[in-house]
């Protein structure tokens, strides 16, 4: 039996209901936060939505970028996509939760510790600064993500997008896509608690209006504030809407605006193991090691409008522009292990700064023939500024009273504190411009076959540092021996800016130059009724970034490349019409090659942070006997890793088990949908690489479709 809350949009009694249910909806929510705000126990939630929305809009973003609107069954790469459906069954509240079912993605940090680095790792590689997009449009991720409560779906390009989107990490893109305006008026409003004491709240409204329901909107508010599990404190809030117009039959304007702010206060220490070659036995990661005075508080913005325009039935027509704008204030404390029995130094990082992206695409894509030949071409411009400004950073290790560096054992908790004391005046800081051209045409020369090819031309220019002038080409051979089935062979090159070099290091400040990575794969996709497959087989070569020890301390130095060689196999399968079982496995054979004689010790060594083996299975049931009652679960292995360059510390795999319930029944007409969520279910106790892992944590909601 099918539940839904949908509401036709032609009918004006709804819309005037509509009203009292967003009045209504809107005194829950804000005696929800006078609750947060005075209780200890506050909260968080996940992405609402309604099943059975039809949502409607001309989207100008995708997942492929300058290859336009293809279907990620029609591309040849591999690509992972989770709905909001799956985020919200799941309750995830990470972006390397969101892909816990994808064997090739590994989570770094969780949303309740500011990253240092990228939330995760994809099959093998850690994601840059500049491998985040909303809608398309580049964002920074900077120490927070972005609001998984407002979004459709993420999606993960795997490996180097130079051709796609121009500079990057190889690791891949990830890609959120926003809840767009709904063709039915919607109205759902959510509540929800996650250990230690977190509470949430979320309004979700859409609809039509309107001569002809010319405009759509679609509003999501959000907060959640209360205790996280290792004793800090968080209060997040966020906000989206998105509207379109129908302009016409052929044309329409569509815009998005996002905000984010999220205080974390009092939070645990990022660890780092340099320097040791045994790990200290791991602890619950709800041990309480949080630095009184530490915060890292975050304030992001996303603005922007595009004009789709269907020229015809062979073309379209898209222009767009964005401006993002991130600001953070950080005195975030970072510990080093001494040795195997827990000793750690605890250091202060006090900075801050601000960043703003302008961003700007046409795109015109169609397709002709010549001849036998079918084309379906694609071509566009781009331009984009990045400006930052930066405060002066003040790294600092914690002393006692007598001025003596503050020493803590890992087993042996105690109390410190640490008050902010840097100035927060900021400085104007780096400047990136781009500009980019680009061409692809996909030829179908044969029944079934086609080929495709890509150029991208960048005028990349870091201000002071270096301005270069790169073409990022893509080749790929496709197949499509029967329906739901392609077979794919592609070659693509990403550039990837230079970073500066952080502050632990000699060389501090150094801007490294860029490096080109280059990746072969082939693979193949099915998509049947029932059951869907996916594999693919890679190879991927990077510029390797080396810690480089000398007498005088440790340098951060490019040399060699970094080349990782992987298979990854996944599939799912509806068993029966209640249950559905799924898994997959990613093996990794990675190694520093091509190294200079200072660091040929190196040479053959796996690569730092990439697992040989990952793998998973989960499965999820509907009760037959309980109308409305779901199940779901998942084991996780993680394999293990090698910490540095030259394989002296190696952190040990570890496996999570995760589960849940979901209950949606008729409740005085509505429809409401209770949830239990439970992560790590064992309480597995492990290391991360950013220090103790998410202990067994619970999360409790309850929707109502209005």
């Amino acid at each position: 039996m099918s539940l839904n809350a949908t509401f036709p949009g032609a009918h004006a009694a709804a819309r005037r209901s509509l009203l009292h249910r967003g009045l209504l909806a809107a005194a829950i929510l804000t005696s929800f936060h006078a609750y947060a705000d005075d209780a200890e126990t506050d909260g968080k939630k996940k992405a609402t939505e309604l099943d059975g929305v039809t949502v409607t809009g001309v989207a100008i973003e995708n997942g492929t970028g300058a290859l336009g609107d293809r279907s990620v069954h029609d591309t040849p790469y591999a690509i992972s996509v989770v709905g909001k459906e799956d985020i919200e069954k799941r309750q995830v509240n990470s972006l390397g939760d969101v892909f816990f079912n994808d064997p090739s993605v590994v989570t770094q940090v969780n949303s309740y510790a500011s990253g240092w680095s990228s939330p995760i790792i994809n099959r093998g590689l850690g994601l840059s600064y500049d491998s985040y997009r909303v809608n398309g449009l580049q964002v920074s991720s900077w120490g927070g993500e972005w609001p998984l409560e407002v979004m459709e779906e993420v999606q993960l390009l795997k490996g180097p997008g130079g051709f796609l989107y121009g500079f990057g990490a190889p690791g891949g893109i990830a890609n959120y896509i926003t809840k767009k305006p709904t063709d039915e008026t919607t109205l759902s409003v959510s509540a929800g608690w996650r250990t230690s004491g977190i509470a949430s709240g979320q309004v979700d409204a859409g609809g039509r209006f309107g001569a002809d329901d010319m405009f759509g909107y679609r509003l999501n508010v959000f907060r959640e504030k209360g205790e996280t599990y290792n004793g800090g404190e968080v209060d997040r809030k966020a906000v989206s809407l998105s509207l379109d117009a129908r302009l016409s039959d052929a044309m329409t304007w569509t815009a998005d605006l996002i905000h984010q702010s999220r205080d974390l206060s009092d939070e645990a220490p990022a660890f780092y193991f340099s320097g040791i070659t045994q790990l200290p036995r791991a602890i619950s990661g709800k041990a309480d090691l949080s630095v009184d005075g530490s915060y890292y508080n975050i304030d992001q913005n996303l603005l922007s409008t595009g004009l789709a325009w269907k020229i015809n039935d062979d073309w379209t027509a898209n222009l767009s522009y964005g401006v993002t704008r991130h600001a953070n204030d950080v005195n975030k404390i970072f510990s080093y292990f001494q040795n195997a029995q827990g000793d750690y130094t605890v250091n202060s990082y006090e900075l801050g700064g601000r960043s703003e992206s302008r961003q700007g695409q046409a795109l015109l894509q169609g397709k002709f023939a010549t001849g036998w030949l079918q084309h379906q071409l694609v071509a566009g411009a781009s331009w984009q500024r990045d400006l930052g400004w930066d405060r002066s950073y003040n790294y600092n290790p914690i002393t006692d009273a007598n001025g003596d560096a503050v020493i803590l054992n890992l087993y042996q908790p105690q109390r410190v504190s640490h008050d902010s004391t840097a100035s927060k005046e900021v400085t104007r800081g780096a400047a990136t411009f781009q500009k980019a051209v680009f061409v692809s045409d996909t030829i179908q020369f044969a029944p079934g076959w086609s080929l495709l090819a890509g150029w991208r031309y960048n005028d990349y220019e870091q201000v002071g540092s270096y301005h270069t002038y790169p073409v990022t080409p893509t080749y790929a051979l496709l197949f499509n021996p029967i329906d739901h089935v392609t077979l794919y062979a592609s070659y693509i090159e990403s550039l990837e800016a230079g970073g500066t070099v952080g502050t632990d290091y000699i060389n501090a400040g150094q801007v490294l130059d860029p490096t080109i990575s280059k990746q072969y794969e082939v693979g193949a996709k099915l998509d049947f009724a029932g059951w869907n497959a996916n594999a693919a087989a890679f190879r991927l070569e990077q510029g390797a970034s080396i810690d480089q020890y000398t007498d005088a301390g440790k340098y951060l130095v490019q040399d060699g490349i970094t080349r990782y060689d992987g298979v990854e196999v996944s599939s799912d399968v509806q068993l029966t019409a209640g249950l559905r079982v799924g898994g997959g496995v990613t093996w990794l054979d990675t190694a520093y090659d091509k190294l200079s004689p200072d660091n040929a010790a190196n040479k053959g060594n796996r690569v730092a942070g990439a697992s040989r083996l990952s793998g998973v299975v989960h499965a999820d049931y509907d009760v037959a006997a309980i109308d409305g009652l779901s199940l779901y679960a998942g084991a996780r292995y993680y394999g293990d890793i090698w910490y540095d360059a030259a394989n002296t510390l190696k952190m040990p795999g570890y496996t999570l088990v995760n589960a849940g319930a979901g209950y949606r029944m008729a409740l005085n007409g509505h429809v409401a949908t209770w949830r239990l969520s439970i992560e790590n279910l064992t309480d597995k106790a492990y290391w991360s690489n950013a220090g103790l892992g998410v202990p067994r944590t619970y999360a409790v909601s309850v929707k109502f479709d209005l």
